[in-house]
């Protein structure tokens, strides 16, 4: 396999974990809006749909691709270029050639007395490693429009509607608190109660954040060129902006780099 063909299956395997979706234009159109976002390039929506096709065409090796497009993908899945995946994921290949070198050279032929030796088969088995672990993502929209809050139930997370017997909660500076559903006002932009949304905090103090105790456990997203971290998947209280994880280059790029 090419190491332009690894590159774009791991992308866009990365890129559904991500986003939640297997759809390519979810995919599509996830990839776009991060690339924009997070890596200040632009690769549009249908660009992307065609690399998806191609790659499942097996055709993906036939496609002109800039070494700009490309190192923006190495980046996305946490490579520091296209040179830097290409020359690990190279290294990979030869470590494996070795060890299964080895193994043969271990096992001694196994003979049958009714035919010869050059007749005689050696059965191996072949390891198989996971590379990607599914990761759930429960989607919980909050659209606002004309001062009035709507919730739509995803996942069956918001279970109640506002009313004035059931408990909602509201969004202070860094955390969500608890209120009855009958104090609220519009300008409160107040949700119905829901365990898990309420478990969300931004993280103020991200000069703490580092590689081990911020990948796959912080979500962040942009605003206004500013990156805001939070403790959970979900949305953005105050924009409504689906929160994204964190990976490698954001960490390098807005908190790592800071302490240097």
């Amino acid at each position: 396999m090419s190491t332009k063909k690894q590159l774009f299956e791991k992308v866009f395997e990365k890129a559904k974990r991500d986003c939640g979706s297997s759809s390519k234009n979810a995919i599509s159109t996830y990839l776009n809006t991060i690339f924009i976002d997070d890596y200040n390039f632009s690769i549009s929506t249908k660009t992307i749909s065609r690399y998806y096709e191609s790659l499942e065409k097996n055709e993906i090796n036939e496609k002109n691709i800039s070494i700009d497009t490309l190192n923006t993908l190495a980046h996305y899945i946490d490579y520091e270029n296209f040179g830097d995946f290409n020359q690990k994921n190279q290294l990979k290949k030869s470590e494996e050639k070795e060890v299964n070198v080895e193994e043969i050279a271990s096992i001694e032929p196994i003979l049958d007395d009714n035919i010869s030796e050059e007749e005689s088969i050696i059965n191996l088995s072949s390891k198989k490693s996971n590379f990607f672990e599914k990761i759930k993502l429960q989607k919980n929209k909050i659209i606002i429009g004309g001062g009035v809050t709507t919730a739509l139930v995803a996942g069956n997370l918001f279970l109640n509607s506002i009313n004035q017997n059931s408990s909602c909660m509201v969004w202070k500076e860094n955390h969500y608190e608890e209120i009855e559903c009958e104090e609220t006002s519009l300008q409160m932009n107040a949700v119905p109660y829901n365990e898990t949304v309420f478990q969300l905090k931004k993280i103020t103090k991200s000069d703490t954040l580092n590689i081990e105790n911020a990948l796959d456990k912080v979500w962040y997203t942009k605003i206004n060129g500013e990156v805001e971290f939070f403790t959970n998947y979900g949305l953005h209280p105050e924009n409504g902006k689906t929160l994204k994880p964190v990976t490698k280059y954001i960490l390098t790029k807005y908190v790592l780099k800071n302490e240097q």
